[in-house]
């Protein structure tokens, strides 16, 4: 039979230019900052400036000591002038300071090629408060809504002065190391608080920490200080556990507040900083006898579920710890060998519950028993020490004895196999059938095989169907203007849908300006946003709105707790509303 296939040649045509080699400025690394003067409450932007460095790696400012970073970003743009091309890296730093005075801001080394590049080093002063002017804003009719975050401590109607500073405190200055105390930070106000959102790293140096919950609402107390009265506000609460002895520092938190107009618009608010002042806490050490023991107060047990059991089964004890100490770093005692029974490692978990005044915790562990031999099982008792602050003497619990009658007859283990015996045999069978038995014809041709002419045609059908919807869909219906800008605003309102957390707000509002507005992801910077939205039409008031949603995503990632589900549903209709208004001036 004269065969059917035809061998084809695919035949590729590579176009090679040569580069255009153009002539470089010398390389350099340079740093600015945004201010020689700042306040405690306030953010420094340093920028670090690469130019004509392919791609250079951010360096970390981690060990700076007496700034902490909050967030970082990147951008690069590219020139060409008279020839020569010219590229520009920029990171810029949001720097917290964490103490007042004349703070340093060393120089950074960065090595490229073989050379070193050097920045210049800064000073910067810092005093107390904030020095950042507020910006004032627009007045108009009172807000639908008041489901804020406080409530509101006095009359609306009449715009007042600021008048907010937060105090950080905790239940006693002095402890044992291991020992339970309270951390507290209060919001002392005279105006209107929507939200608070705190900034800083919410992680101590020398402490365990079990942070409470962040509630939805908080009811406000009153204390006069120097004659003004004050709205006291408990926004964040942790129990700490000091794991090293010595003095010990609780660094400064800074907050976000949220400052509400009484006579703004919906939704509009003014942004303040504000800080803790850094606590000391004395940790001793406690006396020679409890050293290495939990420190609290415990309560302690071990029981069985049964009191009867068959030798062929496995009885799980169970055992419990809770007081208010650190359960999480106790070892449940271990439960002593008996003859007759197999103790196995037990699973332990943990449970913590947050009171007014204090964490309590919950150890439980399951501790697997086998048996055997039938007879009485008698566990003795178990003891569990630990040291009581308040009595400063080491307490000793001890359990009941566990006594179980085991009843039965010992089964003898069941012998398993991998293989039956008779698998070698067979092996040795399946050898020589395959070394002397007919192998099958392998030599007939793939295109005279049954199966050949049917796929063909499927890919011969498939490839007609893909063309037809490129020329016919791709190219026309699809890439057409409508149907682009209908694709973006449908992508970018399904993502809202989808968002359950404040901070993921800002990357949808940054794709879908990129969509539209044809800027680069390092080009979404407020300014250049407003400037194109303006261009295109759209109200300032809007162009304001949007750009006040997409900064408070951008905090969030730095507040924990975030926004209540009512908030973040708000956030999403404006963003819904905004997102076709814009959509309607880009067409």
């Amino acid at each position: 039979m004269k065969r059917t296939g035809k061998l084809l040649l695919l035949i590729a045509l590579a176009l090679a230019t040569a580069p255009l080699l153009l002539p470089a400025a010398d390389a350099q690394v340079t740093a600015e900052v945004s201010a020689s003067k700042i306040g405690l409450d306030d953010t420094l932007i340093y920028t670090l400036t690469f130019r004509d460095i392919e791609n250079p790696q951010q360096p970390d400012l981690s060990y700076l000591d007496d700034f902490k970073v909050l967030q970082t970003s990147r951008s690069s743009e590219f020139q060409f002038s008279d020839g020569a091309a010219t590229s520009t890296t920029r990171f810029t730093y949001y720097l917290m300071p964490t103490r007042t005075g004349r703070l340093p801001l060393p120089p950074v080394t960065y090595r490229h090629q073989g050379r070193e590049y050097r920045t210049a080093a800064f000073t910067v002063e810092v005093a107390k408060g904030s020095l950042a002017q507020p910006s004032r804003p627009q007045a108009a009719p009172p807000s639908l809504f008041d489901d804020d975050f406080f409530s509101s401590p006095f009359a609306q109607g009449r715009r007042q002065p600021v008048d907010a500073y937060l105090r950080a405190v905790v239940s006693k200055p002095e402890c044992l190391k291991g020992e339970q105390i309270l951390f507290r930070v209060l919001l002392y106000t005279r105006n209107r608080i929507e939200a608070v959102n705190m900034l800083s790293s919410a992680s101590f140096a020398g402490f365990w920490q079990e942070w409470f919950p962040t509630p939805q609402s908080i009811a406000p107390a009153t204390e006069n200080v120097q004659g003004v009265i004050y709205q006291v506000y408990e926004i964040r609460k942790a129990a700490l556990f000091p794991s090293e002895a010595g003095l010990l520092a609780i660094p400064p938190l800074q907050f976000e507040l949220q400052l509400a107009d009484p006579a703004s618009a919906f939704m509009t608010s003014q942004e303040l900083r504000r800080s803790t002042s850094e606590l000391k806490v004395r940790v001793n050490e406690p006396p020679a006898a409890a050293r290495g023991l939990p420190v609290g107060r415990f309560t302690f047990s071990l029981e069985s579920p049964r009191r009867e059991a068959d030798v062929n089964e496995i009885i799980t004890l169970r055992l419990r710890i809770s007081g208010s100490g650190n359960t999480k770093a106790i070892l449940p005692p271990a439960l002593p060998e008996i003859d007759m029974a197999v103790v196995y490692p037990p699973k332990v978990t943990h449970e913590t519950s947050f009171a007014e005044a204090a964490v309590s915790g919950i150890l439980a562990a399951e501790i697997p028993v086998a048996f055997k031999r039938r007879g009485e099982a008698v566990f003795p008792p178990v003891e569990f020490r630990y040291f009581d602050p308040e009595r400063s003497a080491v307490v000793g619990l001890r359990s009941d004895p566990v006594r179980l009658e085991i009843s039965g007859e010992k089964q003898a283990p069941a012998v398993t196999r991998t293989l039956p015996g008779s698998a070698v045999v067979q092996e040795g069978e399946d050898i020589e059938f395959i070394r002397d038995g007919p192998l099958p014809a392998l030599a007939r041709p793939l295109h005279r095989q049954g199966w050949f002419l049917p796929l063909l045609a499927a890919l011969f059908a498939v490839n007609l169907l893909t063309l037809l919807k490129i020329i016919a869909w791709d190219r026309g219906i699809a890439a057409s203007a409508g149907m682009r800008h209908r694709r973006i605003l449908a992508a970018a309102l399904k993502e809202l849908d989808a968002v359950r957390r404040s901070e993921d707000l800002a990357p949808v509002v940054e794709r879908f300006l990129c969509a539209k507005l044809g800027l680069g992801l390092s080009e979404v910077s407020d300014r250049r946003v407003a400037e194109a939205l303006g261009e295109k039409g759209l109200e300032r008031s809007d162009i304001d709105r949007l750009l006040f949603l997409k900064g408070q995503s951008e905090l969030a990632r730095f507040a924990p707790g975030g926004k209540s589900a009512l908030e973040l549903r708000r956030d999403r209709l404006a963003l819904r509303t905004l997102f076709r208004a814009i959509d309607r001036r880009t067409r």
